[in-house]
């Protein structure tokens, strides 16, 4: 369940659907004494507060705001105050409940876009529910790449430096994510291994992945790729090369064009020629996404007897390396009067000083991951959640069982589109009636162009 609030890209925005466990941010919300009515004016007044930073004695606060309350900044926030006696660190989150998650995320939004566009807001905001490319178009964010360059205490070989310039936009970064999540493909090794089908995954394209799809097909026992439905599967797809047909920053859509016409046809292809199936059927592989090294062992077994964890298939133009996303991505007010204690505070949460818990997102910090791994053999055993598919069962732990997850993590380069929109939306609806058969699959990208361009320019 804590996975899924942490991963799945449409759950942000069905938090009444899938509340859980109170405290912990995306690990659960909880609805604090005071209410919404209380948060409201804590939202309020952050502005004035990041505009009026110093208070009484030369002390200074920091506004942090945050759609979750998260135990992880709470616990960030004691510690960081305890070394710096000068610093405040103002917490502001929305308290929410399981009826009123949805309203409470559209609200946060809508507020913190009329702040920042505004000019106001806070001193640091959590980005992963926030339009961040809107946020750089208008240039209200502070450029973290000329903070990162500017101070000499901050070593950037200390962190997956993949994810760093993955993260890029218009060749700076301006989020700082302290976790990330590791998208690829869950397989059947041992039903593959009998196929004697060979393929190279770190490379491999979805044309490659359809033709070895029907080599297993043919040799093993006539199951599919995977199951999913052909609108599902391109928006899968858009999304996991999402720069090729939005611009992000400039707001400018590119779907009438060969590449998404091609992406069309292929993804129908697929379904006329049995590589993937809407039926639920036995298959060779499963999307997923990883999110810790006790993940790394526990979610392929969730699927198969003997997994493996493969890359995922690349879109058109794209070279070999992993998928990722990033969780607690921490963006600077570029009108904050405090930038340079907000800065300060952003290297402490990705500090190995200040660890996230394991089960939270992969650390941007090399040493914390290390650690994480080293701890995880020493126990020699991970334990599955109780509620999960696995029933709580207890799995041993070798150093031969995480072979390959540094790998993977190291060539994460592709950053995937995981907030939900209007815009996925708009390509589900509009694709179904080529997949149908109804339209061409150029009327049908004309249809999404059009309704893309209104949509980026609203």
């Amino acid at each position: 369940m804590r996975k899924a609030w942490l991963g799945l890209s449409g759950c942000l925005l069905m938090i009444a659907a899938t509340a859980c466990s109170a405290g912990g941010g995306p690990e659960g919300a909880t609805q604090q004494e005071g209410g919404p009515n209380k948060n409201e004016t804590q939202t309020e007044t952050a502005s004035h507060t990041a505009e009026s930073a110093q208070t009484q004695g030369g002390k200074k606060t920091v506004v942090l705001s945050t759609f979750f309350e998260d135990d992880f900044f709470k616990d960030a926030k004691r510690k960081y105050e305890e070394k710096h006696p000068n610093i405040e660190i103002q917490l502001n989150f929305v308290p929410t409940d399981d009826s009123h998650g949805e309203e409470n995320t559209e609200n946060f939004i809508k507020k913190t876009n009329t702040q920042m566009l505004s000019g106001k807001g806070p001193d640091l905001v959590e980005m992963d529910l926030l339009p961040m490319d809107n946020y750089v178009n208008k240039k209200v964010l502070a450029n973290l790449s000329d903070m990162m360059e500017k101070d000499p205490e901050f070593k950037k070989d200390q962190y997956f430096q993949n994810i760093l310039e993955g993260i890029k936009l218009n060749g700076s970064v301006y989020g700082m994510p302290v976790n990330f999540f590791l998208y690829g493909l869950v397989g059947d090794e041992e039903a593959i291994r009998k196929t004697g089908v060979t393929f190279d995954d770190a490379r491999w394209t979805w044309s490659e992945f359809s033709e070895t799809a029907k080599a297993l097909a043919k040799k093993g026992d006539q199951r599919y790729a995977f199951m999913v439905n052909p609108a599902g599967l391109l928006n899968e797809m858009v999304k996991n090369n999402y720069s090729l047909y939005v611009d992000q920053v400039n707001r400018k859509a590119n779907f009438q064009s060969e590449p998404f016409i091609r992406l069309m046809k292929q993804v129908k292809s697929m379904f006329e020629e049995k590589v993937v199936t809407e039926e639920p059927r036995k298959s060779y592989f499963t999307m997923t996404h990883i999110i810790s090294p006790a993940d790394y062992i526990l979610t392929p077994k969730e699927n198969f007897a003997q997994p493996k964890l493969y890359s995922k298939p690349k879109g058109e133009g794209q070279k070999a390396g992993d998928f990722f996303r990033t969780y607690r991505t921490m963006g600077i007010n570029e009108k904050s009067t405090v930038k340079k204690e907000a800065w300060d505070f952003i290297k402490f949460l990705i500090s190995e000083e200040k660890q996230s818990p394991e089960r939270a997102g992969f650390p941007l910090n090399k040493a914390v991951f290390h650690k994480q791994v080293k701890q995880l053999l020493q126990t020699g055993k991970v334990k599955a959640h109780e509620e999960g598919p696995l029933k709580g069962k207890t799995f041993q732990v070798t150093e031969a069982d995480l072979q390959g997850l540094e790998q993977h993590l190291s060539g994460a380069v592709y950053q995937v589109a995981f907030k939900p929109s209007k815009l996925e939306d708009i390509i589900i609806k509009e694709s179904e009636a080529f997949f149908k058969g109804q339209k061409s699959a150029e009327d049908v990208a004309k249809l999404i162009q059009n309704r893309a361009t209104t949509f980026l320019n609203e």
